[in-house]
């Protein structure tokens, strides 16, 4: 499939609120109020999104508030994000600005956030026995 027949564009100065689905690739560049399900996400150095991204590849050099789930994000040096963000791959570039909460390897089969979650008993355990070890 040739991505240039699938790559919407909200252009510079242009302002959309709504719902985008069934796109491959997104790239904004002006201000997007929605929910959004897309296999690439790029927002511009001038772009805006406010909303939630479902999406495989999110690529951030503007402004982002939201609820994003995505396998992979990469925040340029110019990105401002805020929100929550749920990833399995993150790049930050030096200058990233990350106003948020951030949620590793989260996975909707199970709901679980971490590969392997110990139960509180075995942390506070651990953490006795290191305390106990310290004492001696």
């Amino acid at each position: 499939m040739d991505i240039s027949k699938t790559k919407a564009v909200i252009g510079e100065g242009a302002h959309f609120s709504g719902t985008i689905s069934n796109a491959r690739s997104i790239e904004i560049n002006g201000t997007v109020e929605a929910d959004l399900e897309a296999e690439k996400v790029s927002i511009g150095p001038e772009g805006e999104f406010h909303g939630a991204i479902k999406s495989d590849l999110v690529v951030i050099s503007g402004h982002y508030n939201g609820e994003m789930h995505a396998h992979s994000v990469w925040a340029t040096e110019t990105a401002q994000i805020a929100g929550e963000v749920h990833y399995q791959s993150l790049q930050m570039d030096r200058g990233a600005a990350l106003n948020c909460r951030v949620v590793h390897n989260w996975t909707e089969d199970t709901g679980s956030s971490l590969p392997h979650a110990e139960s509180e008993d075995e942390v506070t355990e651990s953490a006795d026995a290191e305390t106990d070890e310290d004492a001696k």
